[in-house]
């Protein structure tokens, strides 16, 4: 006999994992206050048949102790309860009964008296499985049944059960079984059937059941034909196609640590064994989000990069739904962390350059722009041009030196955004001219204007006074500067990461070849 109908509860005290709803049930029988219907909702393998079972036979048992709420499991009806030959527990498959005249045929029978016992027990597995029109055909019955009928529903998915059927019943939401309460269950039936084991098999057992007392049970029995009565770790992990449980902390401690070379040969470890990548995306998850609850509880600062590596996991599992290619998900999931990760930024990312202090000049060359970004996220301000700033005007503004200038000026807010979109066309006798699109000239005000003359003033070009006209188009402005800049570094960081160890070591190990096209960047400060 299988271990999971062996050991089926015949109790309520031996239900585990489902105290609320039996210290609900029996107060039920207790104090005789009877609904028209019941609904045991809750995913598979946590009890739902079986409470519909176990309150059928306590509804119908002849020596039924109402204080400590127990069948006696000797009587007539007990007995045959337990057997599943009772005549008055109609139990039904509702995914093989689906159609309207199914229920009509099954409600005809209502109206008789039960013949053993005091109810006729009504008990529809799968519920949400009936059709539109077999729920309409028993709302009337269910609303005012006979006094002798009392109807049970189990399902796994309670919201496709029609909320006319929920109110007119008590809904009981099973939840899953705690780990710790399925390891005790586990180690006493190991017991029982004389099973040698040890406690990290057990410990793999549970993981795998996720909640589930039948699933357990079923992989119990599983285990136990494959080891021969002697469950160990190696050899359930062999049977199912998981590593130890300290796999996962291995893995984390390599890329915590930017370990190219140990992560890599994680990565072909699991892909020789033939893992299971839905555990391995499990367990990637559970770790991450008990370091980072760990984090806040220890008052430490809270690791970006957690986070990061979390939603990375959370995207891989996603991608290998849709896929199917559970492997290469996770594979991809492992070197996002690597390359996100906070210690191979020095490795991946171009490290900012400074421009060279440069000897004063009267101009400076448009042919020579100065670099005034870096690939890191943040702007690197730039050197002073000519130390344009140290000589209190000793040095003319031109539009050949303004771009240069204008990364100095402190100006912010929309007089920055609208002046470095504007082209500084001349200078004449103190009057800066500036030409731009109507979007940004013609919103500048003469605040804007103050605020540009005053941040000149701060630098030492003092005595400025500002003019500014609509064009069509404009070719030479701050903003025009940066871009092109921008994009140029953008080019270079592309390259770095096509020669960076990380994809050296992803083609030379697994053949597989990123290319420019393949790689997309996104730029945060656009």
């Amino acid at each position: 006999m299988a271990l999971a109908n062996k050991y089926r509860p015949n109790s309520f005290s031996e239900v585990i994992g489902q105290e609320n709803a039996v210290v609900a049930l029996r107060n039920i029988i207790k104090n005789q206050s009877f609904h028209n219907g019941y609904i045991f909702s809750g995913t598979r393998g946590v009890g739902k048949t079986t409470l519909g079972r176990l309150f059928a036979k306590a509804l119908n048992c002849t020596n039924y102790d109402a204080e400590k709420g127990e069948t006696c499991n000797v009587c007539s009806n007990c007995v045959e309860i337990q057997k599943n030959s009772h005549l008055d527990l109609i139990e039904i498959d509702a995914a093989s009964r689906t159609g309207v005249d199914d229920m009509r045929e099954l409600l005809e029978s209502v109206q008789y008296r039960p013949s053993q016992g005091k109810y006729k027990v009504y008990l529809i597995d799968e519920v949400h499985m009936l059709s539109p029109q077999s729920f309409n055909a028993m709302l009337k019955t269910l609303e005012e049944p006979p006094g002798h009928v009392i109807f049970m529903l189990a399902t796994t998915e309670a919201n496709k059960i029609p909320k006319t059927i929920v109110s007119r019943c008590l809904q009981f939401n099973l939840k899953l079984v705690s780990d710790e309460l399925i390891a005790k269950n586990l180690k006493r039936v190991f017991t029982n059937e004389k099973v040698a084991t040890d406690d990290k098999s057990v410990d793999l057992l549970v993981e795998l059941a996720k909640g589930s007392v039948r699933d357990s049970l079923t992989l119990a029995d599983q285990a136990i034909s494959h080891c021969d009565g002697n469950l160990t770790e190696q050899e359930v992990s062999k049977l199912h196609g998981v590593l130890d449980i300290s796999s996962t902390t291995k893995l984390f401690e390599a890329i915590f640590s930017n370990s190219i070379d140990d992560v890599i040969s994680e990565i072909k470890r699991y892909k020789l064994l033939d893992v299971n990548y839905d555990i391995l995306f499990d367990r990637a998850l559970s770790f991450l989000h008990a370091n980072m609850v760990n984090n806040v509880l220890s008052d430490e600062e809270s690791n970006q990069d957690l986070h990061l590596y979390y939603q990375f996991f959370t995207n891989g599992l996603i991608d290998a739904k849709q896929t199917g290619n559970k492997r290469d998900c996770f594979d991809i999931a492992v070197l996002r962390c690597l390359t996100f990760s906070e210690q191979s930024k020095n490795k991946l990312k171009k490290k900012p350059k400074l421009v060279k202090k440069q000897e004063p000049k009267l101009t400076a060359s448009k042919e020579e722009p100065q670099k005034i970004e870096s690939p890191e996220i943040s702007i690197k301000p730039v050197e002073p041009l000519g130390d344009i700033s140290s000589k209190k005007n000793g040095i003319e503004l031109s539009p050949d030196n303004w771009f240069g200038l204008f990364e100095q000026l402190d100006l912010s807010g929309p007089s920055r955004a609208f002046f470095s979109n504007l082209q500084l066309q001349k200078v004449e006798k103190k009057t800066l001219f500036f030409n731009g699109i109507a979007l940004f000239a013609e919103r500048i005000n003469e605040e804007d204007s103050i605020n540009l003359i005053e941040s000149l003033n701060r630098l030492g070009h003092e005595g400025y006074s500002v003019e500014v006209e609509s064009s069509e188009t404009v070719k030479n402005t701050p903003s025009q500067e940066w871009i092109k800049n921008r994009n140029k570094d953008i080019q270079e960081f592309r390259k770095e990461i096509i020669n960076s160890e990380l994809l050296m070591n992803l083609k030379e190990n697994f053949g597989e070849e990123i290319t420019e096209d393949k790689i997309i960047i996104i730029d945060h400060e656009e």
